[in-house]
């Protein structure tokens, strides 16, 4: 690819962003703010017009009307769009169903099976790559966004990165004859909160905020 194509193509996926962006605001804009609510765990300022929104450790407000989105951390000054975007589908897509407490992976989602490639790449290949030999550090990161233990594999945490959507990040250490192998599941109720290509970015970006604090190769 020449840098020619390469700027076309980064102009084509922020026009795409922007485009998915702008479909996000309208169809929140066009629901009830009682029903969001009711649906999604979140709270909404009527004075304001805007939903306090968890995400992992931190929390934003989103707009209503405009789907504008605010950190509420001031470490924070903007929030990249990818995120806005998943805000706003996590509002728009909620539909209340109850966590069933039971754990698919990625390829059971509906039509998981068509980005197992591309998610294996986002996802478990970074968990690996970051974490495979790091289990404590992995854990130590995982709790300082809000994560907590769970029993799956030989180290496990569950991640809440909206107020219904768990989801288990499980390493396995390698020994002589196998590596380190990893595996992301998500709550049978997953459907119901999120389009299936936003859970494969969801899950890296997570992993990538943790990367981001490990100590750099001097």
């Amino acid at each position: 690819m020449n840098q020619k194509d390469g700027t076309k193509g980064e102009k084509r996926e922020k026009y795409n962003l922007n485009v998915t962006l702008e479909k996000a605001v309208r169809d929140l804009s066009a629901i009830d703010p009682r029903t969001v609510c009711m649906n999604s765990g979140v709270t909404y300022n009527r004075e304001k017009d805007c939903y306090l929104l968890p995400y992992l450790n931190r929390k934003y407000e989103v707009y209503h009307s405009t789907g504008e989105v605010k950190p509420l951390s001031a470490s924070e000054s903007t929030v990249p769009i990818h995120l806005q975007i998943l805000f706003l589908h996590y509002l728009v897509n909620a539909d209340g169903t109850p966590l069933k407490g039971e754990w698919i992976t990625f390829k059971e989602l509906p039509g998981g099976h068509i980005y197992v490639d591309p998610y294996q790449k986002r996802t478990i290949k970074p968990l690996l790559k970051y974490f495979g030999h790091q289990f404590d550090k992995f854990q130590e990161l995982a709790l300082s966004l809000g994560g907590r233990p769970y029993s799956h594999g030989d180290v496990s945490m569950v991640m809440q990165p909206f107020p219904r959507v768990p989801i288990v990040y499980a390493l396995w250490k390698g020994d002589e004859e196998l590596p380190p192998s990893a595996t992301i599941l998500y709550d049978a109720s997953a459907p119901s909160y999120l389009p299936t290509e936003d859970y494969a970015l969801l899950p890296g970006l997570i992993i990538w905020e943790m990367a981001a604090q490990l100590p750099r190769p001097s």
